[in-house]
């Protein structure tokens, strides 16, 4: 990695390292980038923090790998947000791990405001599934006990629900799990595939059509909509969802990993889809279903068009 920040248009997305203290089998990394772990050297983050002096971004987003596994870097980029950044939406990209740590937790509570939003997953309802999925024993605990952490802290929780194969029985039951957790939930999204790294090798395992997913979710998407938590459907292509979830979709694919097939000129929502990943698209793995004028309302589209580029 030779320098950790990606500017696109007002937004910065700071990539710590590729290293991970979890092996998820349907990562998008590779379980060999994992363990090499490479990060910016010592220069080159030095000069990424002072570039953060000289403009505002309109929202950064912090990942990895696992971002606490350079918890000092981590720590040192958050003071410095907080005198560069201010009032900055910040969205820090973790599997909550690392908060279940004392010595992390003590220095994160000077840190922490209303303007930072903490993005985790959770991949099953308990810890036999969870630990499975993660390849991390003792994984989920460790990550409810960082979620608690969190819900006494002024920053967001924001859960993220990778759909696959492993978990597609037990998806309403992680809702009836969260809305019942006395966690405060800001939003939960659920979240297609990226078919590389890991995901790919792991494909036969892994792997659900987009249309297949929603009709799983969709009980658990009223369970937290009743109890005040947002819902996010991120990276599915909107002919995979009936039209009434087309306002749950956003689209948070990077420009450069979205593709639309052929087909998708002729779909009258075309402009206001996410596309799909490259890696699905290359590998042929759904197959689009444009969508005709007639079905459409066009005040609708609109609506949704702008919902498209709203964050969560």
């Amino acid at each position: 990695m030779l320098f950790p920040l990606i500017e696109e248009n007002d937004d910065l997305t700071v990539f710590m390292t590729e290293s991970c203290n979890s092996n998820c089998v349907m990562c998008p990394m590779s379980r060999d980038s994992r363990k090499r772990g490479n990060h910016c050297s010592d220069e080159a983050w030095a000069e990424a923090l002072a570039l953060l002096h000289k403009r505002r971004y309109r929202h950064i987003s912090i990942t990895g790998g696992e971002p606490f596994l350079m918890a000092e870097r981590l720590l040192s980029l958050m003071c410095t947000l907080r005198d560069t950044q201010a009032d900055t939406p910040v969205l820090l990209l973790t599997n909550g791990r690392a908060l279940c740590l004392p010595q992390i937790q003590a220095q994160l509570k000077e840190l922490l405001d209303v303007h930072d939003r903490f993005g985790i997953p959770i991949h099953g309802s308990n810890a036999a599934l969870h630990d499975a999925i993660t390849q991390s024993p003792g994984s989920f605990a460790q990550t409810i006990a960082g979620l608690h952490f969190l819900a006494d802290s002024p920053a967001d929780i924001e859960i993220r629900i990778v759909c696959s194969a492993l978990n597609q029985d037990d998806l309403s039951s992680i809702c009836w799990m969260l809305c019942h957790s006395g966690l405060r939930i800001t939003c939960v999204n659920f979240i297609a595939m990226e078919m590389t790294g890991s995901a790919a090798y792991h494909r036969d395992q892994i792997w659900m059509p987009y249309d297949k997913i929603y009709p799983l979710i969709e009980p658990g998407i009223f369970q937290l909509l009743s109890h005040g938590i947002d819902v996010n459907l991120y990276d599915f292509p909107l002919c995979a969802l009936p039209q009434h979830a087309w306002p749950l979709a956003k689209r948070s694919i990077s420009p450069w990993k979205i593709r639309y097939d052929e087909k998708c000129s002729q779909c009258a929502v075309r402009d206001a889809c996410g596309g799909m990943f490259y890696s699905t698209y290359l590998l042929h793995l759904f197959p689009v279903q444009p969508i005709g004028k007639r079905v459409l309302d066009c005040t609708a589209v609109s609506d949704l068009r702008a919902s498209m580029t709203s964050f969560c």
